[in-house]
Parts: structure tokens; C-alpha cells; sequence
């Protein structure tokens, strides 16, 4: 369990750095964010947080059109959401 979580911590940190090349980074960050989030879902599957950022991926990816606008900001938050849950909420095992 601890080197999934560990594993999900890197993977986090790697696509937080992929926001570096712009647009493109954008998808690949969005893609590592989400097996991040699988891995650290498999190591706290009672972690209820971990459900709400899964809701909300969902939740974007089924009313997004596909352009640049504000629905595009929460790709953000999530963003942040995952860094805090993988990173800083105390996890009970």
C-alpha cells in the first residue's frame, strides 16, 4: 500500500510538471492526474474525497463541448483537489 501511494505521489508531481509545456502538457497532465488517482484509489478505497474528484472528472468530461471556455476551469480545481488529497489529507489504512 505504501508504494502505490508512494507511486501516486510521483506520477502526481510529473504531471503537475507537464503544465510546463502548455497546451499540450494539458492533456498529459490531465491523463497522469487520472491514474494517480486510480492508484491512490486502490491503496484508500474508503477515502470519500477520492470518490468526488472521480464524480467530477465525470461530471466535466460529460458536459464539456470541447472549447476553451469557463467549463474549462475545472480541470484546475481538480487539479488542485487531487494534489491535496494524494498529498496532505491523512490517510487511515
Amino acid at each position: 500500500m505504501k508504494t502505490t501511494l508512494m507511486l501516486s505521489k510521483i506520477i502526481n508531481i510529473i504531471a503537475l510538471l507537464f503544465l510546463l509545456l502548455g497546451a499540450y502538457g494539458i492533456a498529459i497532465t490531465g491523463a497522469l492526474q487520472v491514474l494517480a488517482a486510480m492508484l491512490y484509489f486502490l491503496s484508500f478505497p474508503k477515502n470519500k474525497l477520492i470518490y468526488i474528484y472521480f464524480g467530477l472528472v465525470g461530471i466535466f468530461f460529460i458536459f464539456w463541448s470541447g472549447s476553451f471556455n469557463w467549463w474549462f476551469s475545472i480541470p484546475i480545481f481538480l487539479l488542485v483537489f487531487l494534489t491535496y488529497i494524494i498529498h496532505f489529507q491523512k490517510n487511515k489504512s
